[in-house]
């Protein structure tokens, strides 16, 4: 078990012991690197941060700080920055994670139909007077033809929808297959044609799973990120910092930075600055890492005889540290309260947006560390809208489906991706008031509630419960572990072939490329059904139409 736990008698005296020897109650120790090993109650913290996204589906990792309400950490959460202390309150199969382990293998098993119902047999009275009249007349190709119709309507006619459903089902499977759709349980389709209900992910759903940089506000301006730059002496140390100032320290590892120093990164790529060679040229003297107590990092570099600090983090504390601000043309003013007002502005509308605001900030004093910095720019953040989504949105709700969003993330993120995708109205539950809700009072607000925020995976799928107890008929598209209660719930199971977590896989009984392959299966459900309604008014008439030529040809 990674992190060591003290137990019983012994809290004084860590010890190394094993995960499933946990007990409620016992104290863990927990450091960066650590994966938490069962659902813990904080009760101390030192910078710490989590990464739960197999969880809640947020991208950035969480700071856990111990308050006057229970914070709590959850197995199979890892812990990227800090240390801290924390109570067992559950293990194995009764934590969050232990839930979404329990979801079984969706079967995907399907039998023919029988062909004999024996419900259908009684219908053969009404063969009986013109056989009779058969029979009477010794008339053996009569006899032998009315034996073979008696057949034909038990086993065709007069059967029930189940064989006909059984064949169009498997051939609209096949069609869908061939469009890379892959229909892992065909009988789904039949669930899919009643479905008015569709709870949708936010974090690789909605939105991409990468962050990028949407905008850049410097002093007096603020271009977006495709009109970035770099000419002056402002926008070359920008490009710098987003290049340098983070925690990878070995570039063959830039691929697990996490996805805000990612995104800096790329920024930087597409701009001109080569990472391997600033690496190269600039020698790295001096590193504060990331604190969730300070909420900002600095790095120092030398160039020659020349000495580079960059601090970047929460824009009002690096507010805090910067006594002016850097111009166009490379000179430092000091900030007063025109500068102050528009930066603060800029950060309100980007939390606003549901975008991520952070500030970099300049020192070339040779004091190590640096006591005052010059503000650069605020940068804006974003998790891309998946392009087709407003259009499949706009869509579901033509067709009568009404769309919903669960989340883990911010409730503010969700409701800025709400308002883009035209998922609403424009209000927002959270998990934590779900929490202290009674189960009928969610269930009644579930019922014009359409983006619901901070959620953990079990409460993804209460959800999912609850709206399926008033009557309606819910599909479930998630892509991660955290998504794997909902799409278990839900009546069908909707992930991603490519990149949605073995979990969510296993549980789908439906998985797609985007958004936009949903009415293309929901269409193909809809047709289904029309061709059971056409079938169903061919047999009727078919029917009709031979009992009136056998009794014509008895009467005749």
């Amino acid at each position: 078990m990674p992190g060591s736990t003290t137990t019983g008698s012994e809290r004084e005296r860590a010890a190394q012991i094993a995960e499933d020897r946990l007990h409620k109650g016992d104290m863990v120790l927990l450091q960066a690197g650590d994966l938490v090993p069962a659902d813990l109650e904080l009760v101390e913290a030192r910078g710490l941060e989590v990464d739960e996204w197999e969880l809640t589906g947020e991208l950035r990792p969480i700071e856990k700080r111990v308050g006057e309400e229970a914070v709590y950490l959850y197995r199979g959460s890892r812990v990227t920055r800090g240390s801290g202390k924390g109570i067992v309150v559950a293990t194995g199969a009764e934590t969050e994670y232990g839930e979404i382990l329990k979801q079984p293998r969706e079967q995907e098993m399907r039998r023919l139909p029988p062909l004999i119902r024996g419900q259908y047999c009684i219908l053969l009275v009404l063969l009986l007077p013109p056989f009779l009249a058969a029979l009477g007349r010794y008339d053996r190709n009569a006899l032998t033809s009315l034996l073979c119709l008696a057949a034909a309507v038990i086993m065709v006619l007069l059967q029930n929808s189940a064989l006909f459903r059984y064949l169009l089902t498997s051939s609209e499977a096949r069609r869908l297959d061939a469009q890379g759709i892959n229909i892992r349980d065909a009988t789904c389709l039949d669930d899919v044609s009643r479905l008015d209900v569709v709870c949708l992910d936010k974090t690789g759903v909605l939105t991409t799973l990468d962050i990028k940089v949407g905008g850049i506000h410097f002093a007096g301006e603020t271009p977006d990120a495709a009109s970035f730059l770099p000419g002056d002496e402002r926008g070359t140390l920008t490009g710098i910092a987003c290049a340098l100032c983070n925690d990878v320290f070995f570039l063959e590892r830039r691929h697990q930075a996490d996805p805000i120093d990612r995104a800096l990164i790329s920024f930087a790529q597409q701009h001109g600055f080569g990472i391997d060679q600033l690496a190269a040229q600039y020698k790295r003297v001096y590193d504060k890492p990331f604190d969730s107590e300070d909420r900002y990092m600095a790095a120092g570099f030398e160039l020659g005889d020349q000495t580079l600090y960059f601090a970047k983090g929460d824009p009002e504390v690096i507010l805090k540290i910067c006594t002016g601000y850097m111009t166009a043309l490379g000179s430092v003013r000091r900030v007063d309260g025109d500068f102050l007002v528009s930066i603060r502005a800029a950060t309100d509308s980007a939390n606003q947006q549901g975008d991520i605001a952070i500030a970099l900030g300049y020192s070339p004093g040779t004091t190590i560390p640096p006591k005052r910095y010059s503000f650069l720019c605020l940068i804006q953040l974003q998790n891309p809208l998946r392009p087709e989504v407003p259009d499949e949105v706009r869509w579901l709700e033509d067709v009568g489906i009404r769309p919903i969003m669960l989340t883990g993330d911010r409730p503010e993120a969700a409701m800025a991706v709400g308002k883009k995708a035209g998922i609403g109205p424009r209000y927002c539950l959270t998990g934590k008031a779900i929490a202290q809700m009674a189960l009928e009072e969610v269930a009644r607000q579930a019922a014009y509630m359409s983006i619901f925020a901070r959620l953990l995976p079990s409460q993804k799928g209460i959800l999912v419960r609850l709206l399926q107890s008033r009557g309606h008929s819910v599909a479930m598209v998630g892509e991660g572990a955290n998504d794997a209660v909902a799409l278990r719930a839900a009546d069908v199971g909707i992930s991603f072939g490519e990149s949605s977590s073995p979990l969510a896989k296993r549980v789908s009984r439906i998985l797609i490329h985007d958004l936009a392959d949903l009415p293309t299966i929901i269409a193909g459900a809809k047709r289904i059904e029309r061709w059971l309604k056409y079938l169903m008014l061919f047999r009727v008439a078919a029917l009709i139409s031979m009992l009136v030529g056998l009794y014509a040809w008895m009467l005749g």
